[in-house]
């Protein structure tokens, strides 16, 4: 029943997904990307101007944001209830994980496009 659960909310998603992307299609004819193409993230980016990929560059700062005070609020409240209720290390150290892997691509992503100067593309 989960599993059948999981794939349909998989499948309403990518449904979502693609009319939000039909519909902007309608209004940008010069965008190109298929939902349904392992390289639709890319192509999409390659498709935007350089005004929306400053929009999308913010938005994306603002969820790296977010997503960092969330992590930060979790891991504390989970080491908390690990010391309270003694329910373990799983749930604050995997907050940590995937706090860690946002903090390393960041930081990563950082270093790589200082050193590309003036050629970020």
């Amino acid at each position: 029943m989960a599993v059948a659960a999981f794939i349909a909310v998989m499948v309403e998603t990518i449904i979502i997904q693609q009319r939000c992307v039909d519909a902007v299609k309608r209004m940008n004819p010069e965008k190109t990307a298929s939902v349904y193409d392992v390289k639709f993230q890319r192509e999409w980016m390659d498709s935007c101007d350089e005004a929306e990929k400053l929009m999308i560059g913010k938005c994306a700062y603002k969820a790296y944001a977010a997503a960092n005070t969330a992590c930060a609020v979790l891991a504390i409240i989970f080491a908390v209830c690990a010391l309270i209720f003694n329910t373990g290390f799983l749930p604050p150290f995997a907050v940590c994980v995937i706090w860690f892997v946002l903090q390393f691509i960041y930081y990563r992503e950082t270093i790589r496009y200082s050193k590309a100067g003036n050629r970020i593309s």
